[in-house]
């Protein structure tokens, strides 16, 4: 495999070399320059009060977000309400067709299965008495 080819290191390294230097050397000069020229613009439009076009334009986003989360927080405290309610009532719906029909028969059995049992330790005791 040429990655690791051992007499390749030095002309991959070299290039590594070569692009990331052209790249950092393009950051440097271009990007950078750029990008610190915007952030001063914005920090005197900022410093400028409340009366200027940012200001007005933070107050307009503040108001819609708020505005926008104060909905959402209705909507899903609504929405986890409805599903909280529904989910009791499937509950107990389901606990009532559980006791009604499964566990009553359930219950049955056992109730029939312990008379017999203690039947069969009385008639096992009178039958140990009677000798």
């Amino acid at each position: 495999m040429p990655q690791l080819d051992t007499y390749m290191y030095f002309s991959q390294v070299f290039w590594l070399l070569v692009i990331f230097t052209a790249f950092y050397i393009l950051v440097l000069n271009n990007i950078l320059p750029n990008i610190s020229r915007v952030l001063k613009l914005r920090r005197k439009q900022i410093s400028a009060g409340d009366s200027s076009i940012i200001g007005e334009e933070h107050k307009a986003v503040m108001v819609t977000t708020s505005g926008i989360l104060e909905i959402s927080l209705k909507d899903s405290t609504t929405f986890l309400s409805n599903v909280r309610n529904s989910s009791s009532a499937w509950l107990e719906a389901s606990l009532k067709e559980a006791n009604e029909k499964t566990l009553l028969d359930l219950n049955k059995n056992y109730l029939k299965s312990v008379g017999e049992l203690k039947g069969q330790a009385l008639l096992i005791n009178d039958i140990i008495k009677q000798k």
